[in-house]
């Protein structure tokens, strides 16, 4: 697991941030919900080819808004071009492939469980984790939901990659810390998931 400490500067999480507004403009938030039926605690969004939805179905990918019926908006450029960089970069993957970004929006007492990202049949590439707003205390385990598991302090600009052995660890979000960030205007903290799922 790699952490990029505030990599990414005011200006480009300015820049991030306008394009997932643009995204919600046409897939809006929405909140998803568990197998059992029960709603998560944050809201959500996707773009790209397709989006990572969650109901009394069951998790899967989707190419179409679960509100809307409409296909999720394609991925903004600069939130494709930054994670192709990463891979690059930091994951020695040059052929990283940017299919879905998933985009989670937290307010003040929302968290996410302990899980695995084990939805997508393509299990080897890297996973690009991007924060904006409000610090999170994150959480990482191991590859077993029994496992110790360890608080990282997440802020603004701050860049996760799970990748190699790291790739299907379990974690989650604690906790939000509010008005840690002036970045979003109503506080609470994004979250976007970059993944290359086939």
């Amino acid at each position: 697991m790699i952490h990029l400490q505030q990599f990414l500067s005011v200006e480009q999480q300015l820049e991030v941030l306008q394009a997932c507004r643009e995204v919600g403009k046409r897939s809006p938030l929405f909140v998803p919900r568990m197998k059992n039926g029960s709603n998560f605690s944050c809201q959500m969004t996707n773009c790209g080819e397709v989006g990572w939805i969650s109901d009394e179905q069951g998790y899967r990918y989707s190419t179409i808004h679960p509100t809307t019926g409409k296909p999720f908006t394609p991925m903004p450029e600069i939130i494709k071009n930054l994670a192709k960089s990463l891979a690059a970069q930091h994951a020695n993957d040059a052929g990283f492939i940017p299919q879905t970004c998933l985009i989670n929006y937290y307010e003040n007492g929302s968290k996410l469980g302990l899980h695995q990202d084990n939805s997508e049949p393509n299990k080897t590439a890297p996973i690009i984790s991007i924060s904006l707003g409000d610090d999170a205390i994150f959480l990482v385990g191991g590859n077993k939901r029994s496992d110790k598991t360890r608080e990282i302090l997440l802020k603004s600009g701050d860049v996760i990659i799970l990748a190699g052995e790291s790739r299907m660890i379990y974690h989650g979000i604690k906790k939000i810390i509010p008005s840690t960030s002036s970045l979003l205007k109503a506080g609470g903290r994004l979250n976007l998931t970059i993944r290359q799922v086939y």
